[in-house]
């Protein structure tokens, strides 16, 4: 089935195909290509306009295409995207780029909610924080945005909370059972009267986990509400509480994930297993925002978010017991100016961000799960500031200029108190102006072509110049990188053919990877240079045909096939590893080739049916490319029936199964692992089923 896909794979998906209007039903109506509109690039203009990267995903593929209430499948259909979920909650997600530098989490990728910084001043993005039940759309750009986003070459993902309809009041309840213990519930208000938007959410949900020691329980609560205050301001506020725990099981070598895949890491003579030792992480949330935004007039408006956050963290590991309390502090202001509207339109953005966080670090000894001697107790600084400014200029011949600048500076000052004498210390990287350009010309109303170049960079996080080794890394360098784009995008055939192609070249210096030790702590080195070649490539096609005015309804409100393609080469140049020389290698953790295609069917009637397969490719897990991953098939559907009953009630039931091949594969793998214990098993065959009652007056 495979070679079928990668034959017809040259195009785009059904993730554009949405829009920012709010909709009263849970899903969202066929919208035309030329009707998208990106918000990434502070213009607001069609995506068919966009000189980027773009994909959007929305409410219907992230809460409706599959069962589970995570967002790792439906991020996972987008090129150039990949997520892992080593185990439930253990979220790793990276954008055109290796996971050699996540050994978890979030890095070299920029994240905003709201419009709010969520990844803080040390480059940390607290993603499992976040329930996809109480989000409402995904904005992905893809390569370096530093001219409006600031430090980072992989990419940037801009969350939306759930629209609020104007004019009414709604509530939703839902409850779901799965698999493997899966439970999980939600209940969601909102009202949209009185100039008001306000979305009030809790959510929970647990699971036993498919391994041993891999169990996971999340409970959330999420607010955004939005006032208008005068015909020209509006304020708003963002708000969430997330209260996370999950087991870590640790990774299997290839013996042990042969024999039982199911069991967490065993203990060695010298090294206790995982389950002894109760890793696991403990994780405490408290975000809130506010937003400010003023029209000046009908050509000058300005934006101002400022934020603060609290982190309760603690990591049980295998070695060691960590706790980090954590402050976060940040602001953001952009003003968008309209200029030469006759001759040649241009809209000016400029602005400012500026972030700071301060984390008290303690290491502990691990005694069956609970801290023993203190190890070291350190404190970590970092400050993050950005200006930029960007234009875009509409030139004759239906071209559109795009020019944009930032300044970007990073700092870290540190200081271990359990060591005498005490000598406060500090790592300052020097300040980098990052340009972008990008030039695009729409060919007729339905087809566009864009290029550009930009430059990205990527300060060290701060669990890399802090690594869990415990030491300050002071020689650690800056990631910086050039990337060369062509994309071309559009519809064709009435509209029903949809596609989007990037092609890309990303020449990266001064690559961060990760190593180990040998008892598993991880610390990272500069690896030299990487080439970063790249195809993208997204397709749909309507099976039906759009109901004109006038037409009869027919059976089927919505069929659609559609497919995505990611090609990769990416590989070592001029690198080192322990004294041998890798250049040449492919990087590990990145496949060759990513093919997901599906199929979506909704009838007037309520019935309702998704279909997904994906496909990866082998890869290499670890950078002598000794070792590589099992090929991936996966396979998911979804048929549920939603219907609206009288005027106000609607009802949704449905069923969902995951990994319906029945396939022993990896979600994520532990690259360059100590001991050869890359593999992490993800769930066999299982099944969600789930019910959503909503009431609006």
């Amino acid at each position: 089935m495979h070679r079928f896909l990668l034959w017809f794979s040259f195009v785009c998906s059904p993730y554009w195909l949405s829009a920012q209007t709010p909709r009263p039903a849970l899903e969202e109506d066929t919208i035309r290509l030329n009707e998208v509109v990106v918000t990434g690039f502070a213009s607001n203009r069609r995506l068919l306009e966009t000189a980027a990267s773009v994909n959007l995903l929305t409410r219907r593929d992230l809460q409706q295409r599959f069962g589970t209430p995570t967002l790792v499948p439906a991020l996972n259909t987008l090129p150039g995207v990949r997520i892992d979920e080593r185990s439930p909650g253990s979220y790793r997600l990276s954008i055109r780029g290796s996971l050699i530098r996540s050994p978890f989490g979030v890095r070299n990728v920029k994240v905003y909610y709201n419009e709010l910084p969520l990844t803080d001043a040390a480059g940390n993005t607290p993603l499992n924080a976040l329930d996809v039940r109480s989000i409402g759309r995904v904005e992905v750009i893809k390569g370096p945005a530093g001219s409006l986003y600031g430090a980072g070459t992989g990419g940037t993902i801009l969350f939306s909370g759930l629209a609020v309809p104007a004019g009414q009041s709604s509530a939703e309840v839902s409850a779901l059972t799965g698999s493997y213990g899966l439970f999980g519930n939600s209940v969601t208000v909102q009202t949209g009267k009185d100039n008001s938007a306000i979305s009030l959410s809790y959510n929970h949900v647990n699971a036993d986990g498919y391994r041993q020691h891999s169990q996971m329980a999340r409970d959330n609560l999420n607010l955004v509400g939005s006032f208008t205050v005068s015909p020209r301001r509006t304020v708003s506020v963002v708000g969430f509480y997330s209260d996370l725990n999950y087991q870590t099981p640790g990774g299997l070598n290839a013996a042990q994930y042969r024999a039982n895949p199911r069991q967490s890491r065993p203990a060695t003579p010298t090294i206790p297993g995982s389950a002894e030792q109760r890793a696991g992480i403990y994780q405490k949330i408290g975000y809130l925002g506010f937003s400010h935004e003023y029209r000046w007039s009908e050509r000058v408006q300005n934006t101002t978010v400022v934020y603060g956050s609290l982190t309760d963290f603690a990591n049980p590991f295998i070695t060691n017991y960590e706790k980090r309390p954590d402050q976060g502090l940040g602001g953001r202001t952009v003003t968008q100016v309209r200029l030469l509207e006759q001759a040649l339109p241009t809209t000016l953005t400029f602005g400012a961000e500026w972030q700071r966080n301060f984390t008290i670090s303690r290491n502990y000894g691990n005694r069956r799960g609970q801290p023993d001697t203190l190890q070291n107790e350190d404190e970590l600084r970092a400050w993050q500031s950005i200006l930029f400014l960007q234009t875009e200029t509409a030139l004759p011949a239906a071209f559109r200029l795009t020019l944009g600048l930032s300044r970007n500076d990073v700092r870290y000052g540190f200081t271990r108190f359990s060591v005498r004498p005490i000598i406060p210390q500090e790592r300052t990287f020097a300040p980098v102006w990052l340009p972008r350009v990008a030039l695009l010309r729409t060919l007729g109303p339905n087809v566009s072509v864009f290029a550009s170049v930009s430059t990205g960079y990527s300060a060290p996080s701060g669990q890399e110049v802090r690594p869990s080794e415990a030491t300050f890394n002071t020689t650690l360098e800056a990631e910086r990188g050039i990337n060369y784009e062509a994309g071309l995008r559009g519809q064709i055939l009435s509209s029903r053919l949809q596609f989007d192609v990037a092609l890309y070249q990303f020449e990266l210096r001064q690559t961060i990877v990760r190593r180990s030790t040998v008892a598993g702590a991880e610390f990272f080195v500069n690896a030299g240079r990487t080439d970063q070649k790249g195809l993208e490539a997204m397709l749909s096609y309507d099976l039906i045909a759009p109901q004109g005015a006038g037409q009869p309804a027919g059976f089927w409100r919505l069929a659609r096939v559609w497919h995505s393609l990611t090609l990769a080469d990416y590989r070592f140049r001029e690198s080192q590893r322990g004294g041998a020389d890798v250049s040449g290698n492919r990087i590990p953790g990145v496949p060759s080739t990513v093919a997901v295609a599906g199929l979506d069917v909704e009838s007037r009637l309520g019935f309702y049916g998704h279909l997904t397969y994906q496909f990866l490719n082998q890869f290499p897990l670890n950078d002598a490319n000794t070792v590589q991953s099992d090929p991936a098939r996966i396979l998911t559907a979804t048929a549920g029936f939603r219907r609206n009953l009288g005027q106000r009630w609607t009802v949704d039931a449905y069923v969902s199964g995951d990994n319906m091949l029945d396939q022993q594969y990896s979600l994520g793998y532990d690259l360059n692992a100590v001991g050869n214990r890359f593999f992490n098993a993800s769930a066999r065959r299982n099944y969600v089923t789930g019910l959503r009652v909503g009431v609006k007056w």
